[in-house]
């Protein structure tokens, strides 16, 4: 992406911009309100993703700043029918003050007390850049049900649709709803929302209610622009080749990027990243929401592992890994175990995070991650995919956490359920 120089008019702009719960956008307001309206009781969290219920839609968008009112025009309005409050449930579960409690039906999204408590010792401008962070460095699209396409990370996506956009910016052809595109975020309107939320772009809406919905226009804002510029020209080294596909030749700086990637995956992100770059504009922002760091359980985890309708029960000490794991599940099904497996889960945020075979390129590894530091609770699930060509799948349910059981020095097979499939297909007539 071109990088453009940021103008003294720029660095006055962003001197000048006063954070309040309306300026330079309604996030802080609406974000706010949604916080409000969850609190510790907790709303339904809904489908695969957990997301904010489809009843609650026309409720939820009377108290925003500025309703879509989309229950007037759609008879079965989803999250995604309603991009403002999509990319509000982003930022209720990329910023970590809202958690899942339960699972299946009886799932749901809870705000985190302690998170609320260091919330509310913001001040304004902090909560703000509190939220950008949450948005463009730890928001992913599969937190709101959406595939994340060519870029896991929001922020090239919405880079580049704001250095696309015209300087007279972009009208649409509101007769042809469903093909509106935006270069760089596409159809993901949750992202323009969450551009126009932050002050960053001018939406215009529609004048008249169309499905589904969409922006009758898009335009530069003088805050938007300088906040983008700053990026552009400060933040290569802290994005990498995501943003400027930069390609590292000196090797320390491949390991470190290694080690950030590990450490991305296993630990908590951690805000205040963008602080030493915006700072120096908005010197009120001093303090920074801190996620709690997830201390090992100990225990016994019982898994259900199935592969169809064949099931196993297994238990695993603690401080056993999910190589460990993999070499038990597949002794369970009389598998050899000599292909490479991926474990994937969601974390605290939503978000996915993959779990190597010790053999491939990208960290972390199965051998390094032990069972007692999952971030899976009781009913919850993980997917273990074994062989990249056969392509087998295995749902891995945590049924249960016993105590410890000193007796239990290796993983245990407690119950087998059905034949397993036979591992090689037979090619004998």
């Amino acid at each position: 992406m071109k990088k453009r120089e940021l103008t003294a008019s720029q660095e006055q702009c962003l001197r000048n911009q006063v954070i309040s719960p309306d300026q330079p956008g309604t996030v802080l307001h609406d974000f706010h309100t949604l916080l409000d309206y969850v609190g510790p009781e907790g709303v339904e969290a809904q489908g695969k993703y957990n997301l904010l219920p489809i009843k609650l839609i026309g409720e939820l968008d009377r108290r925003l700043s500025r309703p879509l009112h989309l229950e007037l025009e759609l008879k079965r309005p989803q999250i995604r029918s309603h991009p403002y409050l999509q990319g509000l449930n982003l930022l209720l579960r990329a910023s970590g003050l809202t958690c899942i409690e339960g699972t299946g039906t009886k799932a749901r999204l809870v705000v985190d007390p302690e998170m609320m408590v260091q919330w509310e010792q913001l001040n304004p401008t902090e909560q703000y850049f509190n939220l950008l962070e949450a948005w463009l460095r730890f928001g992913r699209s599969e937190m709101v049900g959406e595939k994340s396409g060519i870029w896991n990370e929001l922020l090239p996506k919405c880079l580049q649709a704001w250095q696309v956009l015209p300087e007279e910016g972009r009208r649409f052809d509101l007769k042809k709803p469903q093909e509106i595109y935006v270069s760089g975020v596409g159809r993901e309107f949750f992202l323009l929302a969450l551009m126009d939320l932050f002050g960053l772009v001018e939406v215009e809406r529609p004048t008249r209610p169309i499905t589904p919905w969409g922006p009758a226009a898009v335009r530069h804002v003088p805050f938007g622009d300088a906040i983008f510029t700053l990026m552009t020209t400060r933040l290569d080294s802290i994005w990498g080749e995501v943003i400027s596909e930069l390609e590292h030749d000196d090797q320390e700086d491949e390991d470190e990027e290694l080690e950030d990637q590990e450490e991305g995956a296993l630990e908590q992100p951690k805000f205040g990243a963008w602080q030493p770059i915006f700072q120096p504009y908005f010197p009120s922002w001093q303090k920074n929401l801190t996620l709690p760091e997830r201390e090992p359980r100990e225990g016994t985890f019982v898994f259900r592992v199935s592969l169809g309708k064949v099931w196993r029960l297994i238990a695993m000490p603690a401080d056993h890994t999910l190589d460990d794991l993999v070499a038990v599940i597949l002794r369970s099904v009389k598998f050899d175990n000599d292909h490479l497996h991926e474990f994937s889960y969601r974390n605290r945020l939503g978000a996915s995070v993959s779990v190597h075979h010790p053999a491939m390129d990208e960290p972390p590894y199965t051998d390094e991650v032990s069972i007692g530091t999952l971030p899976v609770e009781p009913g919850q699930t993980m997917e273990l995919t074994y062989d990249f060509g056969d392509n087998w799948r295995f749902t891995v349910k945590l049924e249960r956490i016993e105590t410890p059981d000193a007796k239990l020095k290796a993983p245990r097979i407690l119950e087998s359920h059905g034949k397993a499939p036979e591992q090689y297909q037979s090619w004998d007539d």
